[in-house]
């Protein structure tokens, strides 16, 4: 399904005026819908994690992801169309899951794959929301899916929502630098996009957008079924400068650092940490996106810092009841 409002909502929010103080505290406060499929998503806090490294904390989102802003997007532009069934056959199992919430919510049909590699969490989500899950087959696509075009126009809207409240936050100035975990490049053109948005239209009385880094994890060498994406990963910063790939072991130990120090973040802000600290103090201040909770990146942080519940004895299976 290629929508035809999705482009229009585009560019109906293509505004000069800064939105009203007393306008709703959600993303929504940004993008122009009589009718928002919404369950409060943006308006995420941004928090001092060190003198010169503010979090904007994408993890308060309702369903604990950044990509609850595209989901709210999605749903939104579905039910505006018409349609009664949103599906989606992608490769994010994060926004599968938020999809499968967002539709519940706006009363549509849904039907969303998840990977083989999805984690209880996405598949607990999903199910609960009562999506009908499908198989991942390359030679047989969902009917009627969300096309590529629609996902990146609504990624686009989603940016635009984070920088306007970057700014807004701010006092309408901008930061030095973005660190976005994981980012494609056209990722990071959403958001410089969105950053000259701002300049353009005189709602910021900064000068200069911000520089726009990804930041990505590359795993350990030598790993099985990971060569790939350490491959991809040094490829992206071998043709960029915008790219700064860390070592597994770098993340570790910035993630156990700042649990000390009271912040369990995802292993994606964990990686921004220290991409952060290797910058030049000019580079300051620095807006880090955590781009989804703690919780949800479970499985992961227990990888890479290599702790199972039970260390030294099997869990005990069963239950004991009386007979």
């Amino acid at each position: 399904m290629t929508s035809t409002t999705l482009p229009s909502l585009l560019s109906a929010r293509l505004s000069t005026q800064r939105p009203q103080a007393s306008a709703p505290e959600s993303m929504w406060r940004f993008l122009s819908s009589p009718a928002p499929v919404s369950l409060g998503e943006g308006n995420t806090p941004l928090l001092a994690v060190t003198p010169s490294i503010l979090l904007k904390d994408e993890g308060r989102n309702p369903g604990g992801s950044m990509l609850d802003r595209v989901a709210s997007i999605l749903a939104t532009t579905t039910k505006a169309a018409g349609n009664k069934h949103l599906a989606y056959s992608g490769e994010s199992d994060t926004l599968a899951a938020a999809l499968a919430i967002y539709a519940a919510n706006a009363s549509l049909a849904c039907s969303v794959t998840l990977s083989a590699q999805a984690s209880d969490f996405d598949h607990l989500r999903t199910t609960a929301a009562g999506a009908t899950l499908l198989t991942p087959n390359p030679h047989t696509p969902i009917q009627a899916a969300l096309s590529t075009e629609d996902i990146n126009l609504a990624t686009r809207l989603a940016a635009h929502s984070i920088a306007c409240e970057i700014a807004e936050q701010l006092q309408w100035k901008l930061p030095e630098t973005l660190l976005i975990p994981s980012a494609t490049p056209v990722d990071l053109l959403h958001f410089e996009q969105s950053f000259n948005f701002l300049l353009q239209h005189h709602w910021t009385t900064s000068t200069h957008a911000p520089r726009c880094l990804a930041v990505h994890i590359a795993p350990p060498p030598h790993t099985h079924g990971h060569a790939p994406a350490r491959i991809a990963a040094q490829a992206l910063q071998q043709l960029s400068d915008q790219v700064i790939v860390l070592e597994e072991d770098r993340v570790r130990e910035a993630l156990q650092r700042m649990v000390r120090t009271g912040w369990m973040l995802s292993p994606g802000a964990a990686a921004g940490i220290a991409a952060a600290e290797t910058l030049s103090a000019s580079a300051a201040p620095i807006v880090l996106i955590e781009p989804r909770s703690a919780l949800s990146a479970a499985n992961e942080i227990s990888q890479i810092l290599g702790i199972r519940r039970y260390p030294t004895r099997m869990p005990v299976g069963g239950i004991i009841s009386p007979q």
